[in-house]
């Protein structure tokens, strides 16, 4: 909707404002249980919120417009955007790999993404992300797709009695899969898409090279 001029739309401001307003004290935002929301950000539920605030702060002048995807910034850096904040170790080995279309899950590249479209592009924390998307480059310049997540399956019917849709956590890794998962690639090859995700953090941070064989 902003992207479409609604920016300074009451009805999205009232939106925006709740979406402010469950932003939890680490920064983070996290979702919905019966037990109501975590008191611990979560990484999935967090970098959505600040792919629209990047759209939103540039044509915001209120100041909790750029202060809470400041904190969610933070959040995500605290935690070198895939890492544990208490160890250092990888949260989840998915994390590290590219993936697209990435529905609401989360990898290092997506966060990367978001960051840098908010400009963040000089913090030491984002070093592990980079040095870890730099080392994914292929020999020619290229990236490849490392995972398609399966989706929700589509052959049972999706609204009325008895209504059921299975969501499917697994990624397919190599080839085409079957027409129950929307994959615009093939998993396991050079990508078109996570290329040009690659490239744009890597010109907003200033690391492109110019020089980088794209054949």
């Amino acid at each position: 909707m902003v992207k479409f001029g609604y920016y300074d739309d009451e009805r999205l401001m009232k939106a925006v404002d709740w979406l402010l307003a469950q932003q939890l004290p680490d920064g983070g935002w996290n979702c919905y249980t019966s037990e109501g929301a975590g008191s611990h950000g979560s990484f999935r539920s967090t970098v959505e919120p600040l792919w629209a605030l990047s759209e939103i702060s540039p044509r915001t002048s209120r100041e909790a417009g750029r202060e809470s995807p400041r904190k969610g910034s933070e959040f995500l850096l605290r935690h070198r955007i895939f890492k544990s904040d208490r160890d250092g170790s990888v949260i989840l080995l998915e994390f590290t790999h590219t993936h697209y279309p990435i529905y609401y899950k989360y990898d290092f590249l997506h966060a990367l993404r978001v960051l840098t479209s908010l400009g963040v592009t000089e913090d030491s924390m984002l070093d592990d992300a980079v040095k870890l998307l730099l080392e994914k480059r292929l020999p020619d310049g290229k990236w490849a797709l490392d995972g398609v997540y399966r989706g929700w399956r589509m052959k049972r019917p999706l609204h009325g009695v008895g209504a059921f849709r299975p969501e499917e956590n697994e990624v397919i890794t190599h080839g085409w899969d079957s027409d129950t998962t929307l994959q615009l690639e093939e998993a396991g090859k050079p990508s078109k898409w996570i290329t040009l995700q690659a490239l744009l953090a890597l010109r907003r941070l200033g690391l492109l090279d110019q020089r980088m064989p794209m054949s």
